[in-house]
């Protein structure tokens, strides 16, 4: 085996906007949005008035890509 075998790059991705957000909120928040963001039964659209309502401002779209995992969150290599 090489010295060099197995070298990688470290990965230093940050979290997306909703992420970010996950974690600056308190422990019970954050678990209630983590959760909220897994279920099926909030669109995009409604999870986002919601959470303008409360105050948290995200947009719906922010919100989409995070809950299709097609944001920076989701990648791993």
């Amino acid at each position: 085996m090489g010295i060099l075998e197995g070298l990688n790059p470290e990965r230093n991705i940050e979290p997306c906007k909703v992420g970010r957000i996950v974690l600056n909120l308190e422990t019970t928040d954050a678990d209630i949005l983590t959760e909220a963001i897994e279920n099926p039964k909030w669109t995009a659209r409604a999870l986002s008035k919601a959470l303008t309502e409360r105050g948290v401002a995200i947009s719906r779209d922010t919100l989409d890509t995070h809950m299709r995992k097609a944001c920076r969150c989701s990648k791993t290599l």
